[in-house]
């Protein structure tokens, strides 16, 4: 172990402003770059922080001379240290939003690994046997949010900053000094980055404390992988004072290096799994098995690594030593018997749509205690009620039906009923013919072919309107401008019978007004079709921010003039021989002003048509001019290889923003500051498989 001077401090600090690690897979770890830069921009907390770690490693020194093994006494250096945890779960609805049962099956993994409970510590080679620690450090879902309220320890966020998060994202951050905070994200804004936290002491300001990290980094289950679930285990190490184990070099596979813990070889950092290596000391093999390194085979601490996290529980930087107090745990509800606070439940189905005559499996997902009885309420379901604590319900007939649970034990009784939460939709089409079109003349909405389902109740919703129309006298529409929380609102369309449909291409084209209350809002409208009764859709149109504006920005309730009104069109190409197709159309709020939707039309054409996937990502840049908040955005409708390039106006490259696969959805990069540029005129080109590209100037003053 090298004691941490100043001056060894300041080695290691000059080192972390070297730039980037590698892959762990396709991703890494962040840790190192977003500690240097938060020092770097904060001086005093860059001294205080050399400081503190030159007294923990005198305290690293003393315990290395009477240095706990793996033997009978292992629980030396007891107590248990218990951390209450939450995790801030960030989405827009897609696959990012993880279930509870992928939580707890990390927190699980976590309690395994710090525990030396985890089944794979019995592959740990012989030269570490010796070593490996039992760090006794757990964590428990917190009970009880900072107001005293009653919590499962998931906070869910809908919230764009999902995609391309960095510490901007960090929305709704608890008390570090009560809660280990998480945040889950969806994609993060430097490219190839799996997650970060920050060195106690580090965090600037300090309500970004804790881990970012992708969610499907999270748990073994669901989006999780077994491969990938030790990712949050790595960054809590940081979050408890560990570096890599090749410490300051910052470059996992170029140099030896060391992290300045005693029983942790000099290594160069792996990023496979090589049992054997010995080539920074001879004969001396490298850990790659611990959870500090890159090689995936990661299942073990050192008893050195476990000296120095509860040093830093035990300091008070970062507040690391008030979270595992007796009147901390008490106050976030760990350590009190878990009482029944919240009833929830969940279908088997992640739209909680069905076939009409087909049933869905509800679950009782209710919060903190154990239920010991069950009463059910279905609406329009068969059944309609039901005592069993895993009901299966069959629904046959077309609608939208609530859903009641109430949940019992000896600490009482908790109820919940979610409103508008099932959806039935007929196996048979509503509407066939050479043509099919709606302009809204008719009843108003809901009807029994039209249904509305609000996916974050308490906003606005789709209803029929007269205050303006493309042809005739009515339309539907969204009252936003009065809306400021993001909310998403889906208005479902009758199936349609798409056999009679003439041409070779089918095609849907659909008028919209709308506006925005301020240039940087990025209200969003899409368009989804599904072959399955709603079981699952296929996004067929996105429009965006500046793309969905017909008119101005206006502060005013916005109702179109005529002139506003656009034809959108979307390729049904390949749905030509479908008998009972759904259409959608989603609007997710970002604070805009009203939308308005008319002149629904399903015809043939003579052409090729619209191929939507190929052609129209939805690319944009915003604001712009651009300032530290802009970022580039766009849509994919499905997995595609994406490379983005910022050239200037002499078609020189400036720099590559990103380059990989990107799944089906919204993404954003940030461009502005980040990008370090010149004030200027630049390029943003955007290249979809090798053979697509689309280009937008962007001006840099």
């Amino acid at each position: 172990m090298k004691k941490f001077t100043r001056s060894a401090g300041a080695a290691l600090i000059a080192v972390l402003m070297t730039g980037s690690l590698l892959a762990q897979n396709t991703n890494y770890c962040y840790t190192d770059e977003m500690v240097r830069r938060s020092l770097d921009a904060n001086p005093q907390l860059k001294a205080d922080y050399l400081a503190e770690q030159n007294r923990l490693e005198t305290l690293d020194q003393q315990a290395a001379r009477t240095q706990y093994k793996d033997s009978k006494d292992e629980k030396a250096m007891l107590p248990v240290y218990i951390i209450p945890i939450v995790f801030h779960v960030l989405h827009q609805n897609g696959t990012e939003n993880i279930s509870d049962a992928q939580i707890k099956d990390e927190v699980r993994i976590l309690n395994e690994d710090y525990r030396k409970l985890n089944p794979d510590i019995t592959a740990v080679v012989a030269a570490f046997t010796g070593t490996t620690a039992d760090c006794e450090i757990e964590f428990r879902l917190a009970q009880k949010d900072p107001n005293g309220n009653c919590t499962n320890g998931i906070d869910r966020i809908f919230s764009s900053l999902t995609n391309s998060a960095d510490d901007g994202s960090k929305l709704n951050p608890w008390p570090r000094n009560k809660y280990l905070n998480v945040w889950s994200v969806k994609t993060i804004g430097t490219a190839g980055v799996a997650g970060y936290a920050y060195l106690p002491g580090t965090a600037f300001p300090s309500t970004t404390d804790g881990v970012l990290i992708l969610s499907d980094y999270i748990g073994s289950i669901g989006t999780g992988h077994v491969s990938t679930s030790r990712a949050l285990t790595h960054e809590i190490g940081h979050f408890l004072n560990l570096q890599h184990t090749w410490g300051n070099t910052n470059n996992p596979g170029v140099a030896c290096g060391d992290d300045g813990v005693t029983d942790t070889p000099v290594t160069k950092g792996h990023t496979a799994c090589s049992l054997s290596d010995a080539t920074c000391t001879s004969g001396i093999i490298e850990n790659v098995q611990n959870y500090m390194e890159y090689a995936y085979c990661s299942n073990m601490f050192t008893a050195g690594q476990k000296t120095r996290m509860r040093n830093a529980l035990t300091s008070s930087t970062g507040q690391r030593n008030s979270l595992w107090t007796t009147s901390n745990l008490t106050a976030t509800g760990v350590s009190t018997p878990s009482v029944l606070c919240n009833a929830d439940f969940m279908t088997d189905n992640a739209t909680n749509s069905v076939c009409q005559g087909a049933s869905l499996t509800f679950t009782d997902i209710a919060w903190n205690g154990n239920p010991t009885a069950w009463s059910w309420t279905f609406p329009g379901g068969t059944p309609s009620t039901s005592t069993d604590s895993v009901p299966v319900i069959q629904y046959n007939t077309p609608g939208i039906y609530d859903a009641s649970l109430t949940v019992t034990n000896a600490s009482g009784s908790v109820s919940a009923t979610k409103l508008g939460y099932i959806t039935v939709n007929s196996n048979t089409a509503s509407f066939s013919g050479i043509i099919y079109t709606e302009g809204f003349e008719g009843a108003a909405i809901p009807t029994t072919n039209w249904m509305v389902r609000n996916q974050s109740p308490g906003g606005n919703t789709w209803v029929t309107t007269t205050a303006a129309a493309a042809t005739g006298s009515k339309s539907v529409m969204i009252t936003n401008l009065s809306t400021s929380a993001t909310y998403v609102d889906e208005l479902i369309g009758p199936s349609i019978d798409m056999s009679a449909i003439a041409g070779t291409a089918p095609q849907m084209t659909f008028k919209i007004a709308s506006a925005h209350r301020l240039s940087t809002n990025v209200d969003k409208l899409q368009l989804y079709v599904s072959t399955n009764c709603g079981l699952s859709w296929t996004l067929r149109k996105n429009i965006t921010g500046a793309a969905l504006a017909t008119a101005g920005t206006t502060t005013s309730n916005y109702v179109p003039a005529a002139a506003d009104w656009i034809v959108q069109t979307a390729s049904l190409a390949g749905y030509a021989g479908q008998t009972n197709l759904y259409y959608m159309f989603r609007f997710t709020s970002d604070g805009g002003n009203n939308i308005y939707l008319d002149d629904i039309n399903i015809s043939g054409t003579v052409s090729a048509g619209i191929d939507e996937v190929s052609n129209n990502i939805d690319f944009n840049i915003y604001p712009n001019p651009v300032d530290e908040n802009s970022v580039i955005a766009f849509n994919l409708m499905q997995k595609q290889n994406i490379n983005i390039k910022v050239i200037d106006v002499l078609g020189r490259e400036i720099t590559t923003v990103f380059n990989g696969n990107l799944n089906e959805g919204a993404h954003q990069f940030a461009v502005g500051n980040n990008a370090k540029l010149s004030a200027g005129i630049y390029f943003v080109k955007v290249t979809v498989d090798g053979d697509k590209s689309f280009t937008k100037k962007m001006i840099v003053r």
